[in-house]
């Protein structure tokens, strides 16, 4: 059987596994346009402290907010700033502001004194453009643990090792189970603490504000990954839009191993580290860089999926997908969404979603590519359509990278070296 038929066999059966997320945003709870507007406040679903105090603790959450510049963004009658903050009512908890016209930045809290106290600042690494979108996202990892990025830059600094500590982890001896206590080391977190008056699970509200030039028009919540609208049959642009925005740390020689696995991602940058927004492997993976494949199995967790205390636990949801948006099949996840063990185990069928008439399009383009390779004298060339067939051994592979930042998912107690 040649490539092309085994292609299309793999993805009738679903045999291949691949991630994915939606085109616009993935698994949020509110996403909705600002239509140009300079100031918004949104008020934080199930944050009321009298229903529940502890509805988000220990939860990822991602704020988003887009906008664009617009014509000039120079000096003129109003400079260009652009602020956002979490409150827990009209207290504040933890704010950045962008100044366009200085091209600097400025992060603030509430301290234990009530006062307003600047904890980071620094330049900006690009101008704001007039003209050009802009995006700006609070990353909430745990309580005194958040990280602005503007436009890809995070507005922070700063890194430090520590151990955790696992609580009773199992372990089986000559067939008895035994609890023990288990260290991991060598992790990386923040240096600075964000040490508000207010944790961050106490907010109530997120406020943006802007002046001059700066317009917003997108605001997104949740525990998920978002992106610019008008991404539609751009899958690989989406992935370098938020590998730029991870928690990836990308060196010289682990970009290579990466681009093995994944080798679309020519482009991508370092990533963020300690101060990104998801983790690398909630990012889609594109069966072609237009299309998404039609079973997603990692996107972003969120409070619905029990936390665990086992490190082979696969946190994330399996989805019957759009290949052309990569949204959930027909916007139904209760119809198209399981724990991402039961794509593992075969229990999740996505043949509802394979689109045939997009199959026949990447059939030719493997045909195209075939005589290419014949006219250039049948010299070996990657394809990386080929190397895109993955295979259970490479999902045993993402399946240990998803817990290997203990970023989220993993209960246990951080504990200073």
């Amino acid at each position: 059987m040649n490539f092309k038929m085994k292609l299309f066999c793999i993805s009738v059966f679903a045999s291949a596994i691949f991630l994915s997320i939606s085109a616009q945003s993935s698994n949020c709870l509110d996403d909705f346009d600002l239509h140009d507007i300079q100031s918004y406040t949104y008020r934080i679903p199930n944050s009321d402290q009298q229903k529940d105090p502890h509805f988000w603790d220990h939860q990822q959450l991602n704020y988003y907010v887009f906008g664009k510049f617009g014509t000039s963004t120079g000096t003129g009658h109003k400079e260009t700033k652009i602020t956002a903050g979490v409150y827990n009512d009209d207290k504040l908890i933890y704010e950045t502001e962008i100044d366009c016209t200085e091209k600097t930045y400025s992060n603030r809290i509430l301290n234990r004194k009530s006062q307003v106290e600047q904890i980071f600042q620094g330049k900006l690494d690009t101008s704001c453009t007039a003209g050009e979108p802009f995006d700006l996202i609070l990353k909430v990892n745990n309580f005194n643990a958040m990280s602005w990025i503007f436009n890809a830059q995070a507005l922070q600094y700063g890194v430090k090792e520590f151990r955790k500590r696992l609580l009773n982890v199992k372990t089986a001896v000559r067939g008895d189970t035994f609890e023990k206590v288990a260290y991991v080391y060598g992790l990386k977190r923040p240096l600075t603490k964000v040490n508000s008056k207010y944790h961050a699970y106490l907010a109530t509200k997120f406020v943006v504000k802007a002046s001059g030039n700066a317009r917003f028009d997108r605001l997104v919540f949740g525990q998920c990954n978002a992106w610019p609208k008008g991404m539609e049959s751009r899958c690989q642009d989406v992935r370098t839009w938020l590998h730029a925005r991870s928690k990836a740390n990308l060196t010289e020689s682990t970009l290579k191993e990466h681009l093995k696995n994944f080798p679309y991602d020519v482009n991508v940058t370092r990533g963020l580290g300690v101060f990104g927004n998801n983790r690398l492997v909630h990012n889609p993976l594109c069966i072609t860089p237009k299309y998404f494949h039609f079973q997603q199995t990692l996107i972003h967790p969120d409070r619905n999926i029990p936390m665990t205390q086992d490190l082979r636990s696969m946190r994330a949801y399996c989805c019957c997908t759009n290949m052309k948006t990569g949204q959930v099949l027909n916007d139904d996840p209760a119809n198209n969404c399981q724990f991402s063990p039961q794509c593992l185990a075969g229990t999740v069928s996505c043949q509802r979603a394979f689109d045939r008439t997009i199959a026949v399009e990447i059939s030719r383009e493997l045909e195209r590519l075939e005589e290419q390779e014949e006219e250039e004298d049948k010299e070996k060339v990657s394809d990386p359509l080929k190397e895109h067939v993955d295979t259970e051994s490479k999902l045993a592979a993402v399946l240990h990278e998803n817990n290997t930042d203990w970023s989220t998912g993993v209960l246990g107690e951080n504990i200073q070296p």
